[in-house]
């Protein structure tokens, strides 16, 4: 039972790459190694898509665990991306920390009038 659970996992983790692989001119990057206990993949489009993964088969339980990525452009230009974890707890979204640089907004709060010697203090 546990290995058909185990070939389960790898056919369910393995199928969406091989579905999933973008086919021609517009691959910028491709790879698909096969180690010694997994594999390794990735790709990179023109239009922006991305993903990368690592598969790895643990010889003493032989549970596969899938870590990865996948990356895309929305209509708006930005990017987003998923970072991932499948294993024998299922898959999973990871949260990442975002890469962007975080802006500074200030916030502006509805009071009293500020009263004029304070402003000109703050002329010099």
């Amino acid at each position: 039972m546990r290995a058909m659970c185990v070939l389960l996992c790898v056919f369910v983790t393995i199928l969406p790459v091989v579905i999933g692989a973008p086919i021609g001119d517009d691959l910028i990057s491709y790879e698909n190694v096969h180690t010694d206990n997994g594999y390794r993949f990735s790709y990179e489009t023109k239009d922006g898509q991305a993903r990368e993964e690592v598969g790895t088969i643990d010889p003493s339980t032989g549970v596969l665990t899938v870590t990865g990525w996948y990356s895309y452009r929305t209509p708006d230009g930005a990017t987003q991306r998923v970072d991932f974890v499948a294993d024998e707890n299922g898959y999973r979204i990871v949260d990442q920390p975002p890469n962007v640089v975080a802006q500074f907004i200030p916030m502006v709060v509805a009071g009293s009038p500020i009263d004029k010697t304070v402003l000109l203090s703050l002329v010099g």
